[in-house]
């Protein structure tokens, strides 16, 4: 059995999302949440807490393999460069569990998932609820961060592989 997290990095809000994949190509959802900081903290203490968290996260759910979402450039480059922080977090967690990183396009995820890639907000949860059945998620980073290890699943073929 093949598990992926999917992570959507943010300085607020990351997202993340465990999934497993058997040999017959059933997506099954293992867990999901968001990682959150307090916008009164300092950056520095907002991005220990989330490579702390996300550590807990990859040490319990022990997966295989990572998806992460690729950043976009923002209109607001103090904004694009705070997010490009959390992302360097993320990846170094990442590195220090000797979990590869595979990255995506906001674009690319958003296609393989809803066949749209402008979709918006509301499109990818519904969609992300249509390929994993039974499935509770109410905030948006969690269900993009599970859109990215659905698409990682797609794309790579992981679900052939054991």
């Amino acid at each position: 059995m093949v598990k992926i997290i999917g992570l959507d990095p943010g300085i607020s809000k990351t997202g993340w999302a465990i999934i497993s994949l058997n040999e017959k190509n059933n997506i099954e959802f293992l867990g999901g949440g968001t990682i959150s900081t307090d916008g009164k903290l300092g950056t520095g203490e907002r991005l220990h807490i989330i490579f702390e968290q996300l550590k807990k996260v990859i040490s319990l759910y022990s997966p295989n393999e990572a998806a992460v979402e690729k950043i976009f450039v923002n209109k607001n480059p103090k904004s694009s460069l705070t997010l490009g922080y959390a992302r360097g977090v993320v990846i170094l967690a990442l590195k220090i569990t000797k979990l590869t990183m595979n990255e995506y396009d906001a674009n690319y995820v958003k296609k393989s998932i809803t066949g749209n890639g402008h979709a918006d907000k509301d499109q990818i949860i519904f969609m992300v609820k249509q390929i994993v059945k039974n499935l509770s998620i109410k905030c948006h980073h969690a269900a993009d961060a599970l859109a990215v290890a659905i698409c990682h699943a797609y794309t790579k073929g992981s679900c052939f592989v054991e």
